[in-house]
């Protein structure tokens, strides 16, 4: 009985089994490296240490140190309790059904993952894996991208609400490079993470970036590696050109593929981030050649935002440097005249998700379909008098509004919008897994999924002006 019970430690640290072993102990091994895995997965125990890499060892660990006939119980033991299990343990348990070819029960493992966290690379990969049978992980995107290359990391950067500031989306390339206190000496920057992500895309690798959520990786429009790109600098002299900002989450409205209730700061903590603003961020946006506003909330709707917008078209630089992205009800003349916008704009992305009044009140609360669309109607004659280059629609496809989506086209085309962008919904942790995968028709185990590609085939889409974004990984 005591042999049965033995145990010992490799050079991972990891608990494995002997002879039957109890499934418990290596299920609460693989829970106490739950918050290993979750550092490493922002690169925050070295550049060299990879989320990756310790799922991996840690199930050749499993998979080498004990018998298939227990290998077998313990996967069987995880299924059966999946909503109890850590991320860390559903991803060890997917890579060891992955090698045993065992496709549906990988890409099950790596949903459950993904309705927790959308952020998680590891479980999109297993799922891809699995869905191109491929036990090495290495999929048509891996080799494609082996041939390409981003400029992103070596030109742009985006803040976050939390501090942290990254390349670019959080959801396309979730590793931060480092936080807002650090901006005036160039912390983030250069720092170890900026290198080692620049290190990812110069080698083609590309270990930090999402496979799903980049659309310029899920259209297959990232441009081909040259001699000069594999050569390219990790550290680099000059600053970002383009710089987003999204560190405010004020909004006028509610998105439930967004949050569950109203955010708008206080004014002592919008007096705080006007303080971070100028005193941190000012120095970069200056001598930026682009600056968005905002991929958190809206910029007419956050008084730090609008604060932001007045500071930069009252410095008077010359050229169309901002692009603004908004939820519209609050984008019309008024907003124009009241910040200073008139020929300081370049682009205008509207978020919608609807094209009907009765879908729009439920996925936009708090917003009115007919002020919209008037204000769109003040955007679309901008763009047509080309006051501003770009005129955009997003639409986040959900299962409460995928049918919808040729009739979109016909509203950009009605308001003079030069495209329309979808997205794949994601989940930001303010719904449960299940309400999640309820609304989440891209994933291909949705009940209406097959109903999601039939839509998609509608001519109306077939448009030039239609980008799928994230949708093309589907």
């Amino acid at each position: 009985m005591l042999a049965a019970m033995a145990y010992f430690h490799n050079d991972t640290g990891f608990l494995s089994g002997i002879d039957g072993a109890d499934c418990s102990a290596i299920i609460q091994s693989l829970s106490d490296k739950n918050a290993t895995y979750l550092r490493r997965r922002r690169l925050l125990d070295g550049p060299d240490a990879h989320a990756k890499d310790l799922v991996i060892e840690c199930a050749e660990d499993i998979r080498q140190n004990n018998s298939q006939a227990f290998v077998d119980l313990l996967l069987t033991q995880v299924s059966e309790n999946v909503s109890e299990q850590t991320i860390f343990t559903l991803l060890v348990a997917g890579w060891l059904e992955l090698q045993r070819g065992q496709w549906q029960a990988t890409e099950t493992l790596g949903r459950e993952v993904v309705s927790r966290d959308h952020h998680d690379l590891m479980a999109q990969r297993l799922i891809d894996a699995a869905r191109e049978t491929s036990r090495d992980l290495e999929t048509e995107a891996d080799r494609w991208l082996q041939t390409r290359t981003c400029p992103v990391p070596f030109r742009d950067m985006e803040t976050r609400v939390n501090g942290e500031v990254h390349f670019c989306c959080s959801a396309w390339q979730p590793v931060p490079i480092g936080r807002l206190e650090t901006a005036d000496e160039g912390g983030f920057w250069n720092s170890d993470r900026a290198r080692e992500i620049r290190r990812s895309v110069r080698d083609g690798d590309f270990s930090h970036c999402s496979r799903w959520h980049c659309p310029q990786i899920a259209g297959r429009r990232l441009p081909a590696r040259t001699p000069e790109t594999q050569d390219a600098k990790l550290e680099l002299e000059k600053g970002p050109d383009r710089v987003i900002l999204s560190h405010d989450r004020s909004c006028n409205i509610s998105c439930p593929s967004c949050r569950t209730k109203l955010i708008n700061l206080p004014h002592k903590n919008t007096e705080r981030l006007n303080k971070v603003f100028e005193e941190r961020l000012l120095p970069l946006v200056s001598k930026a050649k682009k600056i968005k506003v905002t991929g958190s909330g809206d910029p007419f709707g956050s008084r730090h935002f609008r604060h932001v917008l007045a500071q930069l078209t009252a410095a008077g630089q010359p050229g169309r440097r901002i692009q603004l992205h908004t939820n519209g009800l609050l984008a019309n003349e008024r907003a124009w005249n009241d910040l200073g916008l008139w020929g300081h704009v370049s682009s205008v992305w509207v978020s919608i998700d609807a094209a009907e009044p009765d879908t729009y009140s439920v996925l936009r609360r708090g917003g009115d379909f007919a002020t919209l669309k008037k204000n769109l109607r003040f955007l679309g004659n901008l763009n047509a008098r080309g006051d501003i280059d770009t005129l955009r629609f997003d639409f986040v496809v959900q299962a409460a509004n995928f049918r919808e989506m040729p009739a979109f086209a016909d509203l950009a085309h009605e308001m003079n919008a030069d495209g329309i962008y979808f997205l794949r919904l994601r989940n930001w942790g303010h719904v449960t897994p299940q309400e999640f995968k309820n609304q989440d028709v891209c994933s291909s185990d949705h009940p209406e999924h097959e109903d999601l590609l039939t839509v998609l085939s509608d001519e109306r889409l077939a448009w030039s002006g239609v980008d799928l974004g994230s949708l093309n990984s589907i």
